[in-house]
């Protein structure tokens, strides 16, 4: 099938732009694997005119309104391969099915790559967050805490600090000098921790943290 424009993914950037495209008169078919990364949170926040409304239930109404468009089509499919040739650029979906079209929009985001940290999983989206500016907000004033995933992850916990007292959780690293150490507030000092040990859950929220050791500055 030819169109003028493919986009690969059908969630807020992808639909936007299908919109747009369409409303240009021009044809154009959104790959969609209906795995958006938002899908699991409970809400979003920040966006404008719909401060709190369900991802998915934005993602469909957006849905309804580009099938307004003739000149528009979804697809509910993978995206293997895409390659441009000449001026033309291919598109090979999983089903086997060929697209082609003139320009490409690659809008399918990212993937969130979790710790292998047993219980982890299951709090993704729903006490455990990677956005403070989306989702800080409802958790203001409670224990937060920030697991270590590189350098960068002392100052991302002074940032969280801000929400309310914080706890930096090295996670079995010892990576903070003692350069750093003054940089760190007094509340997330006094709580550094060497480990992060099995939570106790209950109902996918982390209800319980204890460590071993404490973390000490090399």
């Amino acid at each position: 099938m030819n169109s003028d424009a493919i986009v690969i993914g059908g969630s807020f950037a992808g639909l936007s732009a299908a919109i747009y495209i369409a409303r240009a008169r021009r044809t154009v078919c959104v790959i969609d694997s209906g795995a958006p990364r938002n899908r699991f949170a409970g809400a979003s926040h920040g966006f404008f005119g719909q401060d709190g409304q369900p991802p998915q239930a934005m993602i469909s109404a957006a849905k309804q309104q580009l099938a307004n468009y003739p000149n528009a089509r979804l697809i509910n499919g993978y995206a293997t391969a895409a390659e441009q040739m000449s001026e033309r650029f291919t598109v090979q979906l999983a089903s086997g099915e060929v697209l082609r079209a003139t320009k490409l929009v690659l809008a399918f985001g990212v993937s969130d790559v979790l710790p292998e940290i047993p219980g982890l999983a299951s709090c993704w989206g729903v006490s455990l967050l990677h956005c403070p500016y989306c989702h800080g907000y409802e958790f203001a004033n409670k224990r937060l805490g920030v697991l270590y995933a590189g350098p960068g992850s002392y100052r991302h916990a002074t940032l969280i600090s801000e929400w309310g007292p914080t706890t930096l959780y090295l996670n079995g690293q010892r990576i903070l000098t003692r350069m750093r150490w003054p940089s760190l507030p007094s509340e997330v000092l006094r709580s550094n921790l060497q480990e992060l040990l099995r939570p106790l859950l209950n109902m996918g929220i982390f209800q319980h943290c204890n460590s071993k050791r404490v973390a000490t500055a090399p």
